[in-house]
């Protein structure tokens, strides 16, 4: 927007707010959004005032770069990948053609395989990276 005083909303009664910074997940949350940015985050019962309120019900608010898709079918394990970036390490992976490499690898009467068992994306973002030394069967 331009010209005026700045235009403020607040979302509250969210559920469960991610973050993806020091926050990280926050329970009844809210946010204020100024101008087209948001401004402040943090529990619905210390939110400030605002021009406008959108009351989310208990609903779930994702920041807006989350890509959020499926494959059905792949082999490979990028979960140590994923640690590391959720760890603010650098982007030193093969990426998509560690998976690309181990599925073309892969007989079709190779099971899939699950992540690393007890893997959870809530801790991988908590654990240190694993070794990169695993090799794809098949």
């Amino acid at each position: 927007m331009s010209g005026g005083d700045p235009v403020s909303l607040v979302v509250e009664n969210i559920g469960e707010l991610t973050t993806h910074g020091p926050l990280g997940t926050v329970l009844d949350a809210a946010l204020v959004v100024v101008d087209g940015r948001v401004a402040w985050v943090g529990p619905t019962s210390q939110a400030p005032a605002a021009d406008r309120r959108i009351d989310a019900r208990g609903l779930a608010v994702i920041p807006g770069f989350v890509d959020s898709h499926a494959h059905l079918v792949f082999a490979g394990d990028r979960s140590a990948e994923f640690a590391a970036r959720m760890a603010g390490q650098p982007y030193t992976a093969g990426g998509i053609q560690t998976t690309v490499a181990a599925t073309r690898a892969a007989s079709d009467s190779t099971p899939p395989q699950p992540a690393s068992p007890g893997w959870s994306p809530r801790r991988a973002a908590t654990a240190p990276p694993r070794s990169r030394s695993r090799a794809a069967t098949g």
